[in-house]
């Protein structure tokens, strides 16, 4: 079997302690994400928030049509 370098196993005990080397820190980090979540659910959702769109604006016609330049 393979055995992982020093290296990559480093970073890997280096984010787990930063991860659990506080009490609660995961779940904050997954209120905040659902919570970012959830607003962008509702920003697609949610069409009355935005407000609406005018139509763009119509070009005129300038072409001499069939008149001799």
């Amino acid at each position: 079997m393979h055995m992982p370098g020093l290296i990559p196993l480093l970073i890997v005990l280096g984010l787990a302690f930063l991860l659990f080397s506080r009490p609660g820190r995961i779940s904050n980090l997954m209120e905040d994400l659902g919570k970012g979540i959830r607003g962008f659910r509702k920003g697609l959702v949610d069409p009355q928030e935005q407000p609406p769109q005018d139509p763009p604006p119509q070009v005129q016609d300038r072409t001499n049509g069939d008149r001799a330049p």
